[in-house]
């Protein structure tokens, strides 16, 4: 449910200045990058949280428990 809210907050078009406090970005130097190509990077990164989404799902039929790491 809150990468559907992420997802969602972020197709609306959101302030790039907000976005540090939502996408925390762990490194000084990503926000930068990022805001460098702001609507390509916001478009992948919309498209990340759906691949993953339904990788979860998919994972979810033969799987009760999915641990992520790295992220």
């Amino acid at each position: 449910m809150e990468l559907e809210k992420m997802k969602q907050y972020l197709s609306d078009n959101p302030n790039p200045h907000l976005l540090k406090d939502v996408i925390g970005f762990t490194f000084a130097y990503s926000e930068e990058e990022f805001m460098e190509n702001y609507d390509t990077n916001l478009k992948q990164l919309i498209s990340m949280i759906t691949d993953f989404q339904s990788w979860i799902k998919e994972q979810s039929v033969s799987t009760k428990f999915i641990s992520v790491l790295g992220m």
